[in-house]
């Protein structure tokens, strides 16, 4: 029971951080979005960067979880493509999910207090996608896969910048190109 309101007040900081921004987001806004009384927030959290925390630190561990269910649901050969699918869709369904993203790289920017914690997202991410590509580039150093995983992440989130900014954007052809650049990866070996 307490874990349920605790990740309710998680939840609710994450949907309003994504949407107003942690700066103008408000202990009361978030315990009213998470359906309980401002002092029940006190109650679990000393003060909104508590919260933050916790955000950032579910933020991490949502994505290991999704690349983990992918792993479990897809065939080794098709991993990669369907990582990459996936990941082009949630820009799509789940805009939120982006926009909490480059909230939390924002704060980790401007706060060293976060930047280590927002730092072990882009860690998470970087290490699930060297995962997906091990298999694909069985020849490569650790350590060529880790840049590859790392220029990958990073193509992610600026096309996810770029069509949540532009609807115009081409999403399809961008991602129809990485996938040809990154299958060219596995050709070399």
């Amino acid at each position: 029971m307490k874990q349920d309101k605790k990740q309710k007040i998680v939840e609710a900081a994450s949907k309003l951080f994504a949407e107003k921004g942690y700066e103008k987001a408000s202990i009361k806004e978030i315990a009213k979005e998470a359906g309980i009384t401002s002092g029940l927030v006190h109650y679990y959290f000393q003060n909104k960067e508590e919260v933050l925390s916790d955000v950032v630190l579910e933020a991490s561990h949502q994505y290991t979880r999704d690349m983990q269910a992918l792993k479990q649901a897809v065939p080794e050969g098709q991993l990669a493509e369907s990582a990459m699918q996936a990941t082009k869709e949630r820009v799509q369904k789940h805009p939120d999910w982006y926009r909490l993203r480059y909230e939390l790289f924002a704060i980790g920017l401007r706060n060293p207090h976060f930047a280590e914690k927002v730092n072990q997202i882009i860690d998470n991410g970087q290490s699930g996608i060297s995962h997906l590509l091990t298999p694909m580039m069985p020849n490569a150093e650790e350590e060529d896969v880790a840049a590859v995983a790392a220029i990958l992440l990073a193509c992610f989130d600026g096309l996810a910048l770029q069509k949540m900014l532009n609807p115009d954007f081409d999403i399809d052809r961008a991602y129809l190109v990485l996938e040809k650049m990154a299958s060219s990866l596995q050709e070399s070996e």
